[in-house]
């Protein structure tokens, strides 16, 4: 489902209730996202819409209309058994400051051979994690 498909999203007590243009409808409960139950009420509401699902950047959280439409499809809920997978998790568990990583990956800073090897392996671990599941 595409973002063409959507024709409303309005706020409901426990999440966002979605409507497509063909009558369908359903329901983005906030308690099924980690990020979204944590948030503010404000964080909750300041969403963008992409081509194919809903954006929160403050959150750092995307959640496609695929999913919201079909969750029989999407039964595994990684954030129980995962913390988020992005950079500044990665840098996090290597130690580092989120805002060196960021520079790093926007080039305005360059790693260290050994840096750049302790990046990549935590990325390897962290694959490895996940193919466990």
């Amino acid at each position: 489902m595409q973002r063409d498909e959507i024709e409303k999203i309005e706020p409901v007590s426990n999440g966002l209730k979605l409507t497509a243009k063909n009558g369908r409808l359903a329901t983005l409960h906030y308690k099924d996202f980690e990020r979204l139950k944590s948030a503010t009420p404000k964080q909750r509401l300041d969403y963008r819409i992409s081509f194919e699902g809903l954006r929160w950047n403050d959150l750092d959280e995307d959640i496609s209309f695929e999913s919201i439409f079909n969750p029989e499809q999407f039964p595994l809920k990684l954030s129980s058994k995962l913390k988020p997978i992005n950079m500044s998790e990665v840098a996090r568990r290597l130690g580092i400051q989120q805002s060196l990583m960021a520079a790093y990956m926007n080039g305005s800073k360059h790693p260290s051979e050994k840096r750049k090897k302790a990046i990549l392996d935590e990325i390897h671990k962290i694959a490895n994690e996940l193919l466990s599941i």
